[in-house]
């Protein structure tokens, strides 16, 4: 069976087990395509946590965790009818010319996203990669003894058997399947979820786009802003994150994960399909690798936040009940790996800090060493300063999430990247020079996408006629004017075909 062939398949068999649940809680809406595959990425993870905690192979646990959340979905369906997958979020209707923008813009998504890996033309397999990435899939198709052995041996050089499983596991699905066990594969089937969570990101500013536009007299000033800010945004990702987007490295897909959680979850309109988008990314971010685990923990407390709102711990315990209760599951599943690792003592899975006296020096060197790849701040932070003086009355219009979400998000997985590095117990020097470049991926991905997102608002602005003063005036005094009660009513931005 060739690369492609076996790609494809291990794809399909993820984008198969992810594909039901998504379609329940997104809807028939343009971005539950590529939600589909990193749903099954996450299948795949638990699935590895279930075969390492009570034994049985990674490939019964998937297929039963799959089978499971069809017959769910299947069950709900029959008992509540109105809950299928046509529905559609109210409010979505929008005449032709947005669904015609639904339309381009997945499909020039979609284009961009396969030109991002042409990489994979060069069939490299990057040093980690080869070394953690793709090495522990084989683990994961040994026996459960077997495996606990691997988890545990202190003779290996590598020291992160403990980091999380998705890649990992997600290439041992993909192995079992095609029969193929090659580095390769794992390489070409991690690639394309990279793709998959850069085309979710890349939708949300189209779905942003679209959502504003119902505000506006001309729709199609926004709606082309949103097109153009959507390819731009996967052509810089793609540069920002080679050579590692395509070469098996974990680090583009908790970031790009990451920036798509903060889209749908801090910055979309509140409604059922966002915040099931973010569930998702956020679950493929916390099952990637360390960084993303801490980041994907401040996410879920940021999206908690903005879904109570701040007068929201003032009022009826129907409001607050369901954002905590997701917030909840999405801890225990993101909590179940490490709680795990430490249990069985897997390699990795404690920490050595660094004396506190060291603590100024390795700070110092932190910030010399990633400030030359944030550059991307000095024009995003006066951007978002002007544009939260000049356009926050469009902005509030839109019932989207002021860009102070977006900042906090920025900032968290800045502090959780910088302080893994000032609290570790290697050399400083050598780790930033060998690591700098992928572990900046993620601030640097979201500033962009701040970037593109306020340019959607600008486009909004520019098609309003009625924008001018008056709307520039108003100030949204807390961090989501659409949840203070002085914003109008949101409409859902999801629009179905």
């Amino acid at each position: 069976m060739s690369t492609v062939i076996a790609t494809t398949a291990a794809v399909v068999a993820l984008a198969a087990a992810g594909a039901l649940p998504v379609l329940a809680t997104v809807g028939l809406r343009w971005f539950a395509v590529p939600l589909a595959p990193l749903a099954g990425a996450v299948v795949a993870a638990l699935s590895a946590n279930a075969s390492l905690s009570f034994g049985g192979s990674l490939l019964d646990w998937f297929v039963g965790l799959a089978a499971l959340g069809a017959a769910v979905v299947f069950g709900v369906w029959v008992v509540r009818p109105d809950l299928g997958p046509r529905r559609a979020p109210a409010g979505t209707g929008g005449g032709g010319v947005h669904r015609v923008a639904g339309i381009v813009g997945f499909l020039l998504v979609v284009a961009t996203c396969a030109w991002s890996l042409r990489g994979l033309r060069s069939p490299t397999v990057g040093f980690d990669a080869r070394a953690m990435w793709v090495m522990r899939p084989g683990w994961f198709l040994q026996s459960h003894g077997q495996l606990l052995i691997d988890m545990k041996a202190r003779g290996l050089i590598l020291t992160q058997s403990a980091y999380p499983p998705l890649v990992s596991a997600s290439t041992a699905v993909a192995w079992k399947i095609t029969g193929v066990h090659t580095a390769r594969l794992g390489v070409t089937t991690v690639a394309l979820l990279n793709a998959c969570a850069l085309a979710a990101a890349a939708l949300a500013l189209v779905e942003s786009s679209r959502g504003l536009a119902r505000r506006v007299d001309r729709p199609w000033i926004p709606m082309a802003v949103g097109l153009v800010a959507a390819v731009l945004l996967i052509v810089v990702a793609a540069g920002v994150t080679e050579p590692f987007l395509t070469n098996g490295y974990a680090d583009p897909l908790w970031s790009l994960a990451a920036v798509g959680a903060v889209a749908f979850g801090l910055q979309l309109h509140d409604d059922a399909g966002s915040r099931a988008a973010t569930v998702v990314l956020i679950l493929v971010a916390g099952t990637t690798k360390n960084e993303g685990l801490v980041t994907a923990l401040a996410l879920i407390v940021l999206v908690t936040m903005r879904s109570i709102g701040w007068a929201g711990l003032r009022g009826a315990w129907n409001r607050w009940r369901g954002p905590l209760v997701i917030a909840g599951c999405e801890l225990v599943a993101l909590a179940w790996w490490p709680l795990l690792m430490k249990s069985i003592g897997a390699r990795g899975a404690t920490s050595t800090f660094t004396a506190s006296t060291d603590l100024a020096h390795r700070t110092g060197a932190t910030i010399h060493g990633m400030s030359p790849y944030l550059h991307v701040l000095v024009l995003a932070v006066p951007l978002s300063v002007v544009g939260g003086i000049v356009l926050s009355g469009v902005r509030r219009r839109g019932g989207v999430g002021n860009d102070g979400w977006g900042w906090l998000a920025l900032a968290s997985g800045l502090v959780a990247v910088g302080a893994a590095l000032v609290t570790g117990s290697g050399a400083i020097g050598p780790w930033i020079l060998s690591t700098v470049h992928r572990i900046t991926e993620y601030p640097i991905l979201e500033a962009w996408w701040i970037i593109g997102f306020w340019a959607v608002v600008a486009g909004a602005c520019l098609g309003d006629r009625s924008a001018g003063a008056g709307a520039r005036a108003e100030a949204a005094p807390d961090l989501d004017a659409s949840r203070s009660g002085t914003a109008p009513a949101n409409e859902p931005v999801g629009v179905t075909g």
